[in-house]
C-alpha cells in the first residue's frame, strides 16, 4: 500500500466523524499539505489534489476508524485525541477508482511523527482566562 509523510492541515477527524452543516458525514478523515514531489506522485497515480492558500493539499477519508500509532506502537482509542493542524504524520492509504473523481484515496492507518502545539486549546485558555465583566459593566 502507498505511504505518504506530510503535515496535517486543519484539525483531524480520526476518532470522531466529520460534520457538515451540523450533521455527521459518517466518515473519519484528515487533510495533508503536500510537497511538489508528493503532488506529482499522487497525480501520476490518478489522485486529484487541491490548492488552498497557495498550498497543495489532499483529503484522505475512511468510513472506518483510522488506526493510530505513535513511535512506540499502537495508541489505544482512549488515548487518541484529534491531531492539531501542523502535526507531522506517516499515512498508509489505498485508492479506489471513482467514475468522475478519478482515484480516491482512503486512509488506512496513521503514525504520529511529530505532534504540533494545539493552538485551538490555547485560544480557549486565553478566552476563558479573561475576567468576566460584572453586571454593572454591561452597557445595556
Amino acid at each position: 500500500m502507498p505511504i505518504i509523510e506530510a503535515e496535517t492541515i486543519f484539525r483531524t477527524h480520526l476518532t470522531v466523524h466529520e460534520e457538515y452543516q451540523g450533521q455527521s458525514t459518517g466518515k473519519f478523515g484528515l487533510q495533508l499539505k503536500l510537497s511538489e514531489a508528493q503532488v506529482a506522485k499522487l497525480t501520476d497515480d490518478g489522485v486529484k489534489t487541491k490548492m488552498y492558500e497557495g498550498q497543495s493539499l489532499r483529503k484522505f477519508s475512511s468510513r472506518y476508524a483510522i488506526e493510530v500509532f505513535d513511535a512506540k506502537g499502537r495508541v489505544s482509542p482512549e488515548d487518541v485525541t484529534e491531531l492539531p493542524s501542523g502535526s507531522r504524520v506517516r499515512l498508509e492509504y489505498t485508492t479506489k477508482k471513482h467514475p468522475t473523481a478519478g482515484e480516491v484515496p482512503y486512509a488506512k492507518r496513521v503514525m504520529i511523527l511529530e505532534l504540533a502545539e494545539d493552538k485551538e486549546s490555547d485560544a480557549d485558555k486565553e478566552f476563558f482566562a479573561k475576567s468576566t465583566p460584572s453586571v454593572d459593566d454591561i452597557p445595556f
